[in-house]
């Protein structure tokens, strides 16, 4: 199989030198700012927070941003372009003034609509694609801020490179807006659960099962290569079952994955192997991690709904030592495992490719420091 590996690397190397010459191409024709005029923090009135990827745990960590800005800020009218899941958590954890919902077939009303209203473009990803210059660039902001974007002439305010991770990151740029000192704690704004936690405890109670630890599991992130494969996750929760006998599992419903979670649960056939059901939300997730005396899963949404509620979790991330100080969980006592070295720069590896002893040591340091 390394000759398929080897292929497959082959063709995103060339994708990935195809989406350099792009950028290269539009940075001459999009990285140009309107006008040239200095940044006054107490001039602006309009915000743009661009979310256009829909990547939920991006949506979770921007939480600071908009609740500090309506906390010191209530004078700036923020609006966010995203897409309908991050809308969904951004409103019932920290509502914005508007959003403007994006699809491709709407790009042209979109930026008919909004060119020129804002006084300030708000994009704090690391890396600037050709899409996300161009898109930026049409909305003629007065002004832009961003992150490890300083050799980008459209960008004019930046985020010190102090703040890696996103959740600082987004505190950072808050910060750069407001006058007087904030909190440095900032605890992510999550959406109220308590309802659905009383229903999950409900349900724990009712299974009956004599267990010592409450483990949230997570089999699914935002990648094929972040999400186990059935087969892989029966094998996961054999091994599992086998070395610690006395762990409650409880899965964490995903949207569209229903019928995957049944299936697997059915497999198993282990009365300590259970999922509720439940249909998967936001407040069912958030239920779950905040029973559990932690929680399992790849590198997704599931780790920074952990890192609100400050509750352990076992985070499955890339052999990637920058996405990893990016996204890390900075919830009290989380561990993480790390994927094998990849061969190449663009050998993609799965998330089942992790030493197990890794994970037994990382199980075994949270229940030390629950204890």
């Amino acid at each position: 199989m390394d000759w398929v590996k080897k292929i497959k690397a082959g063709w995103r190397l060339i994708r990935n030198k195809v989406k350099a010459l792009k950028l290269n191409l539009y940075r001459k024709v999009y990285d140009k700012r309107v006008q040239e005029i200095d940044f006054e923090p107490s001039k602006i009135k309009s915000v743009l927070l661009l979310r256009w990827d829909n990547k939920l745990g991006d949506a979770i960590m921007c939480g600071n941003f908009i609740k500090l800005l309506r906390q010191y800020r209530p004078d700036i009218q923020i609006t966010v372009l995203t897409g309908t899941t991050t809308k969904l958590w951004v409103e019932k954890a920290a509502p914005a003034d508007d959003y403007i919902i994006y699809t491709k077939a709407k790009r042209k009303q979109i930026i008919t609509d909004n060119k020129g209203k804002f006084d300030l473009f708000v994009d704090l990803g690391t890396n600037c694609s050709h899409k996300d210059l161009c898109l930026a660039s049409q909305f003629k902001a007065k002004h832009y801020l961003g992150f490890n974007k300083q050799h980008y002439h459209l960008f004019d305010v930046e985020v010190a490179s102090q703040y890696v991770h996103f959740k600082d990151r987004y505190i950072a740029a808050a910060k750069l807006l407001i006058s007087q000192p904030i909190d440095e704690q900032c605890p992510l704004p999550i959406p109220e659960f308590s309802q659905q936690r009383a229903q999950l405890q409900q349900f724990i109670n009712q299974a009956q099962q004599k267990f010592s630890h409450v483990v949230g599991v997570n089999l699914f992130g935002s990648s094929k290569y972040r999400r186990f494969s059935f087969e892989h996750a029966k094998a996961l929760i054999f091994q599992w079952r086998q070395q610690f006998p006395d762990d409650l599992l409880v899965i964490i419903p995903t949207p569209g994955e229903d019928k995957f979670i049944a299936r697997l649960v059915t497999a198993v056939k282990d009365n300590m192997v259970i999922s509720p059901n439940f249909p998967a939300s936001f407040e069912v997730s958030l239920a779950i991690i905040d029973i559990a005396d932690f929680t399992f899963t790849p590198d997704t949404a599931v780790v920074h709904m952990a890192s609100a509620l400050n509750k352990p979790v076992i985070g499955i991330y890339r052999y990637n030592m920058q996405n990893y100080e990016e996204w890390k969980p900075v919830g009290k006592y989380s561990q993480r495992l790390l994927n094998r070295k990849p061969f190449s720069e663009n050998d993609s590896v799965h998330v089942h490719e992790f030493d197990w002893q890794d994970l037994v040591l990382a199980r075994a340091t949270i229940l030390k420091a629950l204890a």
